[in-house]
């Protein structure tokens, strides 16, 4: 019998008060604690970048053309709209 492919949810936009610039405090994960500010929004996924948190190893290779020298860069990662609230300031 072959082996039936799962289907995936359709994407939805995800409703939130969070946008570019505001100030976010990181409730699980590696970064937990963590304050910054959004960077990114991807609504249809659910999912933002902090700057600083969640970072991880990106290894990158060097083009001359855009002055950019290769090894392995630290950058952030997306995290979940839920294990994130937004700061009051």
């Amino acid at each position: 019998m072959p082996q039936m492919r799962k289907q995936r949810r359709p994407l939805t936009m995800r409703k939130t008060k969070i946008k570019r610039n505001d100030t976010v405090e990181v409730l699980a994960g590696r970064s937990k604690g963590l304050r910054g500010r959004v960077l990114e929004v991807d609504r249809k996924r659910g999912r933002l970048l902090v700057e600083g948190a969640n970072m991880v190893k990106k290894h990158v290779r060097p083009n001359p053309q855009k002055q950019i020298k290769g090894g392995i860069a630290d950058r952030e990662s997306m995290l979940d709209l839920s294990n994130v609230k937004q700061v009051v300031e």
